[in-house]
């Protein structure tokens, strides 16, 4: 099993929100060498986004060995990401979509 978290933010390129985001997002991601933190375009990375719902920007998917974690938009301050994934690292057998 790959305990590994993956991480997820979708957004778009014409999202200011997004943008305003993106550097803090990878900046985070240096907090959690363990997690793979990657970006997706929703247009750009259309097939790879599939029938996901995105209802606002930005949404964060976080999945562990191939299960769903956590998806939905969060606001757009790190310190939300930064909460939820210190919560999903502490409890690494949590397999429950939140």
């Amino acid at each position: 099993m790959d305990a590994t978290l993956n991480v997820t933010c979708l957004c778009a390129l014409w999202c200011d929100s997004c943008e305003a985001y993106r550097e803090g997002f990878f900046e985070l991601a240096k907090e959690f060498p363990g997690a793979r933190f990657r970006w997706l375009d929703i247009e750009d990375d259309a097939a790879e986004v599939g029938e996901r719902e995105v209802e606002n920007f930005p949404s964060i998917l976080v999945e562990r060995d191939g299960a769903e974690l956590f998806y939905g938009p969060l606001l757009p301050h790190h310190e939300h990401l930064r909460r939820l994934l210190q919560s999903l690292m502490e409890n690494p057998q949590r397999q429950e979509k939140s």
